[in-house]
């Protein structure tokens, strides 16, 4: 797995009593400064910006993810003297208490699945096409949980139940990372992150919300629950709308 995609996330929200036009001049600055210097870097390969479907106090209003070939790309674009101006101006508006920083983490693809592929050929890629609506799951697990848990989805959600959900009509991917070790940034909120996290893609929020009544969903929770009978603690279970994409 040494050549798998990596991706980059971070949750920002407004900080509380924020000024809202200074709210949007940051807005500004990310979609228009931010992601343009950002692109420049060869290692990196796409960004995505999210807004929250529902707004919710336990989670950020704001998502963007940053693709990188792997591991070691992810580590020289951090050498690229534009990364510590990017680096510095985030701290800038943390500092004048327009964001609040929740969590930026470093997770490496394990496994993807595709209806239609971002880039020809069988190479895994954790950017997706056509997915206006994402959502986040990630548990709170022991390390004994997580290497049981891993195994479960290994052996049986990978074989079995990812092919049954890329069945369902809007469900557009599933990706299943793991966490690296590595963190993008340790002025946030939040340092502990999950072991392992799935990022489901739909073509809107419908298909999301016929996804959570359907029997293949449930047959996969009561299959959990039979391996795991005092369940699984959410961490992360939240849907993200798409506003801005980029690629190269």
């Amino acid at each position: 797995m040494e050549n798998a995609p990596i991706l980059s996330l971070a949750g920002i929200s407004r900080f509380p009593g924020a000024d809202l036009e200074a709210w949007d001049r940051y807005n500004k600055w990310l979609s228009e400064v931010y992601a343009t210097l950002l692109m420049k870097a060869a290692e990196r390969t796409g960004m995505d910006i999210y807004q929250i479907v529902r707004e919710s106090p336990e989670y950020p209003s704001g998502v963007f993810f940053v693709h990188y070939l792997n591991l070691s790309a992810w580590q020289d674009a951090r050498k690229i003297p534009e990364s510590a101006a990017i680096t510095e101006e985030f701290r800038n508006w943390q500092k004048r208490n327009v964001i609040d920083y929740a969590w930026s983490g470093v997770y490496q693809l394990v496994k993807s699945f595709r209806n239609v592929r971002a880039l020809s050929g069988t190479r895994l890629d954790s950017r997706i096409e056509n997915a206006s609506v994402m959502h986040f799951e990630a548990y709170r697990l022991s390390p004994e949980e997580q290497d049981k848990y891993n195994a479960w989805f290994a052996e049986y959600a990978v074989n079995i139940f990812m092919p049954l959900f890329m069945k369902l009509p809007g469900l557009k991917g599933y990706d299943f990372y793991k966490h690296t070790g590595f963190a993008a940034r340790n002025d946030v909120r939040e340092t502990e992150f999950p072991a392992s996290l799935s990022v489901v893609y739909f073509e809107n929020i419908q298909a999301f919300e016929n996804f959570e009544k359907s029997i293949e969903l449930e047959t996969f929770r009561k299959t959990m629950w039979n391996v795991f009978p005092r369940g699984l603690n959410f961490k992360w279970y939240v849907q993200y709308q798409l506003t801005q994409s980029w690629r190269k």
